[in-house]
C-alpha cells in the first residue's frame, strides 16, 4: 500500500513570512483509491466563486490546474474514477474544494463538522463544493480510542484508518491517522501549526488562542516516534510533487 503526500496549492499569505501549501494525501487500500482532504478543485480555478477569488487574493495562492487532486492523481498513474472514497478533516473552502471532482466517491466526515455547516455556514466555507450532494458518510464516537484519542476507526480498510476529532478550527474539525508499515502518519490538517511544529506552540498560546491540542499531540509524538505529523499546511519542501 503506497500512501502520497502532495501540495495541492502553493500560498504565500500577506502578513506572514510563511511560503507554504495546502495537503492533500491519496492512499491505495484494498477498498480502492482514498482521497484525505482534496485541496481546491478544478472549477475553483476556471470559474472561482466571489468568497474564493478573495482567498486566492489574500493567500496569493499560485494558479493553474496541474496541482488539483483530479490532475494529480493522473499524473501519479491512477485513474479519477478508482477515487472510490474522499475523508474530509474539515469543510474549509482550500480542503474541500475538490469534492465535486469526484461526485461518484462516498465522502467520510465526522457528524458535528457535517451538521454545523449545513445549519449555519459561514464565509470560511463554499456551498457550492457540495452542490452536487455528495455520498455523505456520516461518523459518530463509539468510545473507540486511537492511543488516548477518542476516534472512530473506519472499518473494512486496509491499512488501518481512523478519524480523531479535534475540534476548534471548525467545530468538527477531524484529524485522519493511517497505519504506515509498522508507524502511523497523523494527518493532523489544520490542528497542527504550520510545518507541524507542536514543538513550537506554547501551552498559553494553544489553550487561549489556535491549536490548542498541540501539547497533547506533542506529548503522544515524544512516547510513540512511531507517529509522524503532517499538518495542513507544511513547508514546500515536504512534498512529493514539490
Amino acid at each position: 500500500m503506497t500512501i502520497h503526500i502532495l501540495n495541492s496549492l502553493k500560498i504565500k499569505p500577506y502578513l506572514t513570512f510563511i511560503k507554504g501549501s495546502v495537503t492533500f494525501l491519496l492512499v491505495e487500500t484494498n477498498q480502492g483509491l482514498v482521497l484525505i482532504d482534496t485541496g481546491i478543485g478544478r472549477r475553483d480555478h476556471l470559474h472561482p466563486t466571489q468568497r474564493m477569488r478573495y482567498y486566492k487574493y489574500f493567500y496569493r495562492a499560485s494558479k493553474g490546474l496541474e496541482r488539483t487532486a483530479f490532475h494529480l492523481v493522473q499524473k501519479l498513474g491512477y485513474r479519477p474514477e478508482d477515487i472510490h472514497h474522499i475523508i474530509i478533516s474539515h469543510l474549509h473552502l482550500d480542503h474541500a474544494g475538490g469534492l465535486s471532482d469526484f461526485p461518484w466517491a462516498k465522502v467520510h466526515i465526522y457528524k458535528e463538522e457535517y451538521d454545523h455547516v449545513m445549519a449555519r455556514p459561514s464565509w470560511k466555507y463554499e456551498p457550492e463544493h457540495w452542490e452536487h450532494k455528495p455520498d455523505w458518510v456520516q461518523h459518530k464516537l463509539t468510545g473507540e480510542k486511537w492511543f488516548d484519542f477518542d476516534a472512530i476507526q473506519l472499518k473494512g480498510f486496509d491499512p488501518e484508518i481512523w478519524l480523531i476529532p479535534l475540534i476548534g478550527h471548525s467545530p468538527g474539525h477531524a484529524s485522519v491517522a493511517i497505519r504506515d508499515g509498522e508507524g502511523w502518519i497523523l494527518y493532523g490538517s489544520d490542528a497542527l501549526p504550520y510545518n507541524a511544529r507542536v514543538d513550537l506552540v506554547p501551552r498559553w498560546f494553544a489553550r487561549y488562542f489556535m491549536y490548542h491540542h498541540a501539547p497533547c499531540i506533542r506529548e503522544l509524538v515524544a512516547a510513540h516516534p512511531e507517529v509522524r505529523l503532517v499538518a495542513g499546511h507544511m513547508a514546500l519542501r515536504f512534498y512529493e510533487n514539490d
